[in-house]
Order: C-alpha cells, then sequence, then structure tokens
C-alpha cells in the first residue's frame, strides 16, 4: 500500500512541475524554461526529458552548485546535441564530480538511450581523443566496463580505450580473450580507434581470424575490421578478395564492406581484374528483387571502383554489365574525422533511375542534398540560417525550401545509412550535391555529372569543375572514379 501511495504522490509532484507549453507562440517555445533543479532525481529528469534540445540548452546551467550536475549530463547523453555542447558537459561534470573526462566518458557512454545508435559513437569518439595517459588511470573502471558494460557498444568502446592506454595490442588482446565474446567486441573496438599505427599494430592478430575464426561473429568482425590497417593494405586485398569469391552471407557482406575502406591506389594491380569479373558475377546470381539492398549496393558500388582502376577496354565491359543488372547505385561514404564526403563526382545518364546511398562513417550526422545547377552555395547558405530544430535528424534539418533543391536525405546518424531512389534529371549537366548542416558545406560537396549517354562518357569521360574553385577535378584516374585521392577510409 505504501508503494501504492508513493507512486500517487510522485505522479502528482510530476503534474505539478511547470514545463514548457505547447500552446506558447512559435517564437516562444524554445524559450529557457523554468525547470525545479531542487527536486527529487526523477522529477529532475523527468523536466529535461520534456524539453526539446534548444530549451535544454537554454537552461541555466553553472559548474558551481550540484545540483546543475542533471542538466550537463541531459546534455552530454541526448541525441543531436552539438559537439562543442557535449564537451562543455563532459568538462563541468568532471569539475562538479571532482573526476576527470575519462570517467564521466565511459560513464555516459552506458547511460545513453539504449535506441539511440549515433549518440554512444559521439562519447567513444570523444573518448578517443583523450590522452592516452589518461586513459590509463582508469583501467580497473574500463576493464569492468569490457566485461559487464551494458552493451556491446560499451564493452567494445572500452576495449579500444584499453588499446588506446597501452599503444599496443598484446595486453589487451590477451585480455578479450579471457572474456565471453571478448575477442569480437575488441575487433569492433579496434575500428573506433583513430591512430592509424595502433590500428596497424593489430594487423598479425586479427588477419588469421579472418579465414579460421572460431564462430561467425569473431570472423566478421576481423573481416569488417582488416580494411582500416595501414600498410597491410595488398594483404588485406588479397584475403577479403578471396571471401568476396565465397558463399553468399554476412562475411562475404563484410568483405564487401572492408575492401571499399582500402585506399584504391592501395589496391594491387594484378588482382582488380579477376574480383571486378567476380563482383560482376555476384550481381548476376543475386535475385533481382534483391540487388538494391544495402549489401547489393555495396557489391555492385565496389565493382564500379574495381572497374575504374582498369583500362577502358578492360573496365568498360564490366561497368556496362552492372549497369544492365540493376539501378545505378551510388554509395557515397562519409570520411571520419575530415568532413568530406569519399567520392568526389559521379555520373548518372539522364532519365534514368539512380540509388544514392549515404553511409556515414563520421562522428557526427550528415546529409546530402542534390541542387540545380549553380546553386549550391546559395543552397548551403539558407540552409545555415535555417534554426536548429528541436531534433538534428529530423527530416527537414537544415533543408530549405526551395525548388532550386532537387533531392534530400535527411541528417544520416553516426553509424548509420541512408538511400535516396529518384529519376535522373532530363537535361544534362552538373548537379551539385552538399552535406547542409551549417559550415560543412566549403568542404563537403560533390558533382553528380547528368550525361546523354553513360556508355558514351565512359569511352570519353570529362570531369566536372569543382563548384566552389571553378577548377577542373584532377586528371587520370581521379576523373573517372572522382575518389578522393591519398585519403583512408
Amino acid at each position: 500500500m505504501n508503494k501504492m501511495w508513493n507512486r500517487l504522490a510522485l505522479f502528482g509532484l510530476l503534474l505539478a512541475v511547470p514545463t514548457a507549453s505547447l500552446a506558447l507562440p512559435e517564437a516562444q517555445q524554445d524559450a529557457a524554461p523554468q525547470i525545479f533543479l531542487d527536486r527529487s532525481p526523477q522529477i529532475v529528469a523527468y523536466q529535461l526529458k520534456r524539453l526539446n534540445n534548444q530549451q535544454l540548452l537554454n537552461v541555466e546551467r553553472k559548474t558551481t552548485d550540484p545540483k546543475y550536475k542533471p542538466v550537463y549530463e541531459a546534455i552530454l547523453t541526448r541525441k543531436g546535441i552539438d559537439k562543442k555542447f557535449r564537451e562543455e558537459a563532459v568538462g563541468a561534470l568532471a569539475q562538479l564530480n571532482k573526476s576527470d573526462a575519462v570517467v564521466e566518458l565511459l560513464s555516459a557512454i552506458g547511460k545513453t538511450d539504449p535506441e539511440d545508435k549515433s549518440t554512444p559513437r559521439e562519447l567513444i569518439g570523444l573518448l578517443m581523443a583523450q590522452k592516452p595517459a589518461d586513459i590509463a588511470k582508469q583501467r580497473d573502471k574500463i576493464q569492468s566496463m569490457a566485461t559487464e558494460g551494458q552493451t556491446d557498444l560499451v564493452k567494445q568502446a572500452a576495449y579500444a580505450a584499453l588499446a588506446v592506454a597501452d599503444q599496443k595490442p598484446d595486453t589487451v588482446w590477451d585480455f578479450a580473450a579471457k572474456n565471453d565474446q571478448g575477442t569480437p567486441n575488441l575487433l569492433s573496438g579496434v575500428a573506433f580507434i583513430n591512430d592509424g599505427k595502433l590500428r596497424s599494430a593489430f594487423f598479425n592478430k586479427v588477419n588469421p581470424l579472418v579465414t579460421k575464426a572460431p564462430d561467425e561473429a569473431t570472423q566478421v568482425a576481423a573481416v569488417d575490421v582488416l580494411g582500416m590497417m595501414p600498410s597491410h593494405e595488398a594483404d588485406a586485398f588479397k584475403e577479403l578478395a578471396g571471401l568476396i569469391r565465397g558463399p553468399a552471407g554476412a562475411v562475404r557482406d563484410a568483405a564487401v564492406r572492408s575492401i571499399r575502406r582500402i585506399p584504391a591506389d592501395k589496391w594491387p594491380q594484378d588482382q582488380i581484374e579477376p574480383l571486378a569479373k567476380d563482383i560482376v558475377k555476384l550481381v548476376k546470381d543475386t535475385p533481382a528483387d534483391q540487388r538494391t539492398t544495402p549489401q547489393a549496393a555495396q557489391a555492385v558500388q565496389l565493382g564500379n571502383d574495381l572497374s575504374q582502376e582498369l583500362a577502358d577496354e578492360q573496365g568498360l565491359p564490366i561497368r556496362k554489365s552492372l549497369r544492365e543488372l540493376g539501378v545505378r547505385v551510388v554509395v557515397i561514404r562519409t570520411l571520419r574525422e575530415q568532413m568530406q564526403y569519399d567520392t568526389r563526382y559521379f555520373a548518372v545518364q539522364a532519365g534514368k533511375p539512380v540509388q544514392v546511398i549515404l553511409q556515414n562513417d563520421d562522428a557526427m550526422p550528415h546529409n546530402l542534398v542534390i541542387t540545380a545547377p549553380g546553386a549550391m552555395q546559395e543552397i548551403s547558405v539558407a540552409a545555415g540560417q535555417i534554426p536548429a530544430p528541436a531534433e538534428a535528424n529530423a527530416t527537414s534539418a537544415y533543408i530549405p525550401q526551395s525548388p532550386k533543391v532537387l533531392q534530400a536525405l535527411s541528417m544520416v546518424q553516426p553509424g548509420e545509412s541512408e538511400a535516396l531512389n529518384f529519376t535522373a534529371p532530363s537535361q544534362p549537366g552538373q548537379y551539385d550535391y552538399v552535406c547542409t548542416f551549417p559550415g560543412h558545406w566549403v568542404r563537403m560537396y560533390g558533382v553528380m555529372l547528368v550525361v546523354a549517354d553513360l556508355d558514351s562518357w565512359e569511352k570519353n569521360p570529362h570531369a566536372p569543375s569543382d563548384p566552389i574553385t571553378k577548377k577542373t577535378y584532377d586528371s587520370a584516374k581521379n576523373e573517372a572514379t572522382g575518389a578522393m585521392p591519398g585519403m583512408e577510409h
């Protein structure tokens, strides 16, 4: 009976808490509401949860009183909050709790909404940016999270943190081997490590598991990370190509994803054409109604990428075969920590169906907007003047209402992907694409080149001009692929 009355009392208190009124004029919707921080933790959390992101950021907060900790915790763990505010919250909580950034980030990763895939990855990115010596100070807590974390993502982050603390793989590898699912979680965690040299140090331990893992989960995790190890690209390509020639399934799909992470200028030349032909066969063997799935799209894109590295007499037949097998599919990935797409331009045939997939491998949200010829800067500037939405992944976030916006993907969260299906414009020309998140457009853009006949264009390809510098894109192979040269995927 007492429990029932307690619940009723709490419910009554919640009803008595003033919240932002939905009846307010639109101009006042994001005004800082009155929040009662001297109530119980449950009531404070309830008040903050009812606020949209802008209202939350407008709540008063100071580092001089512990009562403000719930506000900082909400900012740190809420989906769609800008990185600078998360960094502020980390510093404030470290000061209020007399701890440090590593402790606060590890704690926050486990407190995010279980349905939220993007915020934990953003927090992991902040964790990986901490100094190794600072991470090492929290070794005991990190080891505990690696084995007892609430989610696999928390465990993976903890293993990655241990590797960063040691700056070598041996100790953490032995530790992972002693724990249930430790090895696959560590393998997945290696992908979070920003230091390419440290990732590369894992190669001799990862490579044997690509073909001789004790279970599929471990094998898939090993395959996924193999393409992210600088200085071992040729060996990784060979191993992954062998898996692509194998049976359909999670391992083959992972091999396709992984090999696309290897920079094209690192692919061994003698192995490119055989794999490209195998990709054509793979797509041909895929049922027609499954050729636009994310897995098939990745394979088609890999086949096209491989063919672009070949001479025309070899590459053109491969690209033509892939086109005839289905919709023109273009997979564009974001480059981590570089605020750039991995594809500077691609060509499509006027009036034909197209599928563009944006795979966001970065630690922040990005979108992709295709504009009318010459309108990229106008649209991007207009997007920067749009007030921040209540949720950063809102469908219309930073997309101006303009006839010059031809196609648009909403904000794609870190680690996620979205597909855009449309018919290419009937008028040939240069149609720019851009991320319209404020400030991103000056670096994050490319060109969709619409041509009258794709077969004819590929026999005599010409690169479009850079939408900002107006200079023609680089010549030779980069003209055909549109790939960013020398970038680490």
